[in-house]
C-alpha cells in the first residue's frame, strides 16, 4: 500500500509541463514584452525616463569633471568652481531620478507581472467562451506559471531598461571621449560584439536550461501540494519514508536543473564583464601612448577615469538582456499552454486590473448564460478521442425533459470522458460530433452547459477550505435557495448537527467532513441554481445505501433531468433509460 501511495503521488508530478518547449515565439517576445511593458504607459514611460534620466548623468558628471580640472590647470579659480558645482548639480539630479524612478518602476513592475497573471487567471477560471484555456497540468505547474514565468517577463522588460540607459550613456560618453580620442572611442564597440556572437552562440542552450529548471520545480511544488492535501494518507500508511524519498529524488533533480541554469547565466554576465574588462584593456592601450607623452591634459585624463568604471556597464547589460529574451521566450512559450487556443498573444490581452489604493474601479462582473429551459437534449454521433487511444466514439442518445438517464459500464469504458466531452469539458481530446438543445446546436458547450442551464458534479469533487454555505454559494445565493440544495442533497441533517451549522469551516478540501458528506455537498453547490440539466459522474459513491435512496427521491421530487453515471440498482430503478458504455461505444439496448 505504501508503494501504492507514492507511485500516485509520483505519477502525478509526471505529469506537469515537458522539459523541452513545444514552440518559440522568437522575434515575437520583442513584441510581447514590449505590450506587457506599456499596459500602464504612464508608469512605464515615467519609470523608463527617470532610469535613462540616472544612467546617462554619469556622463554629465564625467564631463564637468573634466572641465573643472582643465580650469584648474589654468589657474581660474571661479571657474573650477562652477564646475564643480555643476558636477554636484549633476549627481542631485541622478539621486533624485533614481529615488523616484524605483517608486514609479515597482508600480509598472507589479502591473505588468498582474497583467500576465490575471490573464492566465481569466483562461483558467473560464467555463467556456473565447477566454476559455486549457487546465493547468498540477497546482506545482501553476505556481511556477503564475510565479515565476511571470517574473521572468518582467526581468526582461526591466532590462530593456537598463540598456536603454547603458545606450544613452555609452553614446554620449562615446561623442564625448571621441573629440579627444577618436580611436579609444571606436574600440568600445568591440566587447558589444563579441557578447552579441556569444549569447546567440549559447541560445538553444540557454532556453532548454531555463525550461528544465522550470519542469523540475513544479514537480517538487507539486509534489509537496499533493502531500500535504493527502496528509492523513500519507501517515495512515506509513508512507513518510517513501514520500520524503521521492521528494529527495526531485530536489536533487531541481537542484541539479538550477544549478546548471544558474550558471549559464551567470557564464553569460561573466563572459559580459569580462568582454568588457578586454574592451577596456584595449582602450587603455590605444590610450597609452597619448598618456604617457603628456598630450593628454589633466582635464582629459579625469574624464577619461571617471568614464572607464561606466564603460563596462553597457556590455554587461547587453550579455544579461539577450539571456533574459531567451529565458522570456520559455516562459511565454510556458504561459501560451494555459491561454485560449494556445494563442501566446492572449497572454498580453489589455485588461482592466483596479489594483491601486486609489482606483475605485469595479472588477467586471462574469454574466452567466441566460436560462433556456429544456424540452430535449440530443446527442448526435459524439466523439472524444485522447492521443493514446481513450476516450468515447459514435455516442448517440436523446434526453427528454424529467429523463434520468442512467450510463453504466466496466471500469476505463469511457462514462466519465464522455460526460466531458457532452459538457465541452475534454479540451485535450480531439471531438466531433453535435450536441443539440431544443433542437438548437450548441457551438460552444463549455460556455453554454452552465448553471442556470447545466450543473456537473465530477467523480472526485472539490471543495474549498470555507463554510459550508460559501462551499455551496460560491458567490451570492438566497438562504432559501441554499437550504433547499441542501435539502435535496441529503445533507442538510449532518450540517445542522456541526457546532456551526452552515458557518462550520471544513478544512482544507473538506478535510473535517467524511467522504460521503463532501460528495453530497457537492451536490448541494450543483443543485443550488436549480440547473435544467444535472450531470453526475457517480454520485453516491461514498454514501450508504439509505442516504442513496434518499438522494434519488429528492431529486425525483424536483423533477430535475439527470444524466448520470452510476453502477447502483437504486439508479437503475428510477431511470427511464439505461445505455451501457464499452470500450467507448453504447452497447445496443
Amino acid at each position: 500500500m505504501t508503494n501504492t501511495v507514492e507511485e500516485s503521488l509520483s505519477a502525478r508530478t509526471r505529469k506537469s509541463d515537458p522539459i523541452e518547449p513545444t514552440h518559440d515565439p522568437g522575434a515575437n517576445v520583442w513584441v510581447l514584452a514590449w505590450r506587457v511593458a506599456t499596459h500602464r504607459r504612464r508608469e512605464f514611460y515615467w519609470g523608463w525616463a527617470l532610469f535613462v534620466v540616472f544612467f546617462t548623468m554619469p556622463a554629465a558628471t564625467g564631463y564637468a569633471l573634466g572641465r573643472g580640472y582643465d580650469a584648474l590647470t589654468r589657474g581660474d579659480t571661479a571657474t573650477t568652481t562652477a564646475w564643480a558645482a555643476a558636477a554636484v548639480f549633476s549627481e542631485v539630479i541622478r539621486m533624485v531620478a533614481v529615488h523616484h524612478g524605483a517608486l514609479i518602476w515597482t508600480k509598472a513592475w507589479v502591473h505588468m507581472q498582474s497583467l500576465l497573471r490575471a490573464n492566465m487567471l481569466a483562461a483558467q477560471m473560464a467555463s467556456g467562451g473565447p477566454e476559455a484555456g486549457q487546465p493547468v497540468g498540477s497546482a506545482g505547474a501553476a505556481i511556477t506559471h503564475f510565479r515565476d514565468d511571470a517574473e521572468d517577463v518582467a526581468q526582461f522588460v526591466d532590462g530593456m531598461i537598463d540598456v536603454s540607459g547603458g545606450v544613452v550613456f555609452t553614446v554620449v560618453a562615446g561623442f564625448i571621449l571621441g573629440s579627444a580620442d577618436p580611436s579609444a572611442a571606436a574600440i568600445l564597440l568591440i566587447p558589444l560584439l563579441g557578447v552579441a556572437v556569444a549569447t546567440r552562440v549559447l541560445d538553444v542552450r540557454i532556453k532548454r536550461y531555463r525550461a528544465a529548471d522550470r519542469a523540475a520545480t513544479a514537480k517538487v511544488t507539486g509534489l509537496l501540494g499533493d502531500v500535504m492535501a493527502a496528509a492523513t494518507t500519507v501517515k495512515v500508511n506509513a508512507a513518510i519514508e517513501p514520500m520524503l524519498g521521492r521528494l529527495r529524488v526531485l530536489v536533487d533533480r531541481r537542484r541539479q536543473t538550477a544549478v546548471r541554469d544558474r550558471v549559464l547565466e551567470e557564464g553569460v554576465m561573466a563572459f559580459s564583464q569580462g568582454a568588457a574588462d578586454v574592451g577596456l584593456g584595449l582602450v587603455l592601450l590605444v590610450s597609452a601612448s597619448a598618456i604617457a607623452s603628456g598630450a593628454f591634459g589633466l582635464g582629459q585624463l579625469a574624464l577619461f577615469t571617471a568614464y572607464l568604471g561606466w564603460l563596462a556597464f553597457l556590455p554587461r547589460m547587453v550579455g544579461r538582456l539577450l539571456a533574459r529574451r531567451k529565458q522570456s521566450g520559455v516562459a511565454f512559450d510556458r504561459m501560451r499552454r494555459l491561454v485560449a487556443d494556445a494563442d501566446v498573444l492572449r497572454t498580453v490581452t489589455p485588461r482592466d486590473l483596479p489594483i491601486d489604493p486609489c482606483d475605485h474601479r469595479e472588477r467586471p462582473v462574469t454574466t452567466r448564460p441566460p436560462r433556456v429551459s429544456l424540452q430535449s437534449l440530443e446527442v448526435d454521433q459524439l466523439r472524444a478521442r485522447y492521443a493514446d487511444g481513450g476516450g468515447v466514439s459514435d455516442v448517440s442518445f436523446v434526453v427528454n425533459r424529467g429523463d434520468v438517464i442512467v450510463i453504466t459500464g466496466p471500469v476505463g469504458s469511457g462514462k466519465s470522458t464522455l460526460l466531458r466531452a457532452l459538457l465541452g469539458l475534454a479540451r485535450d481530446a480531439h471531438e466531433s460530433g453535435v450536441v443539440r438543445w431544443n433542437g438548437d446546436v450548441i457551438s460552444d458547450r463549455a460556455h453554454f452547459f452552465v448553471p442556470p442551464n447545466a450543473a456537473f458534479l465530477p467523480q472526485v469533487p472539490q471543495l474549498i477550505s470555507d463554510s459550508v454555505a460559501d462551499n455551496v454559494r460560491l458567490g451570492s445565493l438566497p438562504d432559501d435557495d441554499l437550504d433547499e440544495a441542501l435539502r435535496v442533497a441529503a445533507v442538510a441533517d449532518d450540517v445542522d448537527a456541526m457546532a456551526d451549522g452552515q458557518h462550520t469551516m471544513i478544512g482544507p478540501r473538506g478535510l473535517r467532513l467524511s467522504g460521503g458528506q463532501r460528495q453530497r455537498l457537492a451536490t448541494a453547490r450543483a443543485l443550488a441554481h436549480r440547473p435544467e440539466l444535472l450531470v453526475l459522474d457517480d454520485l453516491s459513491s461514498a454514501v450508504d445505501v439509505e442516504t442513496e435512496i434518499e438522494l434519488w427521491d429528492n431529486l425525483a421530487s424536483t423533477d430535475t433531468t439527470v444524466i448520470a453515471v452510476s453502477h447502483r440498482e437504486v439508479a437503475f430503478e428510477r431511470a427511464t433509460q439505461v445505455l451501457h458504455l464499452d470500450r467507448g461505444r453504447i452497447l445496443p439496448s
